[in-house]
C-alpha cells in the first residue's frame, strides 16, 4: 500500500507540473498562481502547496523535469561523444528534441519568451539547479577537451569563445524558431558548397550553423570523417 501511495504522490506531482508548465507558458510565470493550477487539474490550492512551497521551488522542479527528459532523450540517440561529428549530432538531437517533443517545446517557449526574470529570481534559480546538474557551458566545454576531439581543433582555438559563440548560436536560433519568425532564405546564399532548402527545420539549422562555426575552427576535414 504504502508503495502504491508513493505512486500516486508521483503522478500527483508530475500533474502540477505539467498544469504549470501550461498555464506558465500561456500566461506567463508572474501571472500565474497556485489557485490557477490547482483548478486546471481540478485540485485545492492546498494539495499544490503540500508538493511545492512556493512558486520558485515548482519552476525549479519544472527545470529539473525538462532537463532530465532531454537528457535522456538526446541520449539515447547520440550515446558516444569521440569526434566532432558525434558533437554535430548531439547538437542537432537537441534541436530534434525542442522541434518533436510538445513537453520541451512548451518548456523552451516559457524559458524564451514568458519568463520575468528578477535578480532574486535567477539567484535561487540557479542556486537549486547548480545542486541537480552542472553548469551547460561547463558541461559543453568538458566535451570540447577530449583528446579526439581537441585533435580535431585548430591549435590556436580559444575554447571559451568557441563555447560562447555555439551557445549564442543555438540561444537565437531557438528564440528565432519558438517566435515562428520568418523561415530565411538560405537559397540565396553565396556559398554554393552549401545546398540549403528554402524552409529548412530546426534540426537542419542547427546542423548547418555547427557547421559553419565549426569551419573555422576545425582542421582541415574534420567535419567530413
Amino acid at each position: 500500500m504504502a508503495r502504491k501511495t508513493k505512486e500516486d504522490a508521483e503522478a500527483t506531482r508530475e500533474r502540477v507540473l505539467m498544469a504549470a508548465l501550461d498555464l506558465f507558458s500561456e500566461k506567463g510565470y508572474s501571472h500565474t498562481t497556485f489557485s490557477d493550477i490547482a483548478k486546471r487539474i481540478n485540485m485545492t490550492r492546498g494539495a499544490v502547496y503540500w508538493h511545492f512551497d512556493n512558486k520558485p521551488a515548482l519552476l525549479a522542479a519544472l527545470i529539473e523535469y525538462a532537463y532530465k527528459r532531454k537528457q535522456q532523450m538526446v541520449g539515447e540517440s547520440t550515446p558516444n561523444l569521440h569526434s566532432i561529428k558525434d558533437l554535430r549530432q548531439r547538437f542537432i538531437a537537441y534541436a530534434r528534441v525542442v522541434a518533436e517533443d510538445a513537453v520541451i517545446r512548451k518548456f523552451e517557449f516559457l524559458m524564451h519568451y514568458q519568463m520575468e526574470w528578477s535578480e532574486e529570481l535567477l539567484t535561487e534559480t540557479h542556486k537549486r539547479m547548480n545542486e541537480i546538474r552542472r553548469n551547460p557551458l561547463e558541461e559543453f566545454k568538458t566535451c570540447f577537451q577530449m583528446p579526439e576531439i581537441v585533435h580535431g581543433l585548430r591549435p590556436d582555438v580559444n575554447l571559451d569563445q568557441l563555447i560562447l559563440t555555439l551557445a549564442s548560436f543555438w540561444l537565437g536560433l531557438c528564440t528565432m524558431y519558438l517566435g515562428r519568425c520568418p523561415r530565411m532564405d538560405f537559397n540565396s546564399c553565396a556559398d554554393s558548397n552549401f545546398e540549403l532548402p528554402g524552409r529548412m527545420s530546426l534540426a537542419q539549422m542547427a546542423g548547418s550553423g555547427f557547421d559553419l562555426i565549426m569551419k573555422t575552427v576545425s582542421t582541415e576535414g574534420q567535419l567530413d570523417e
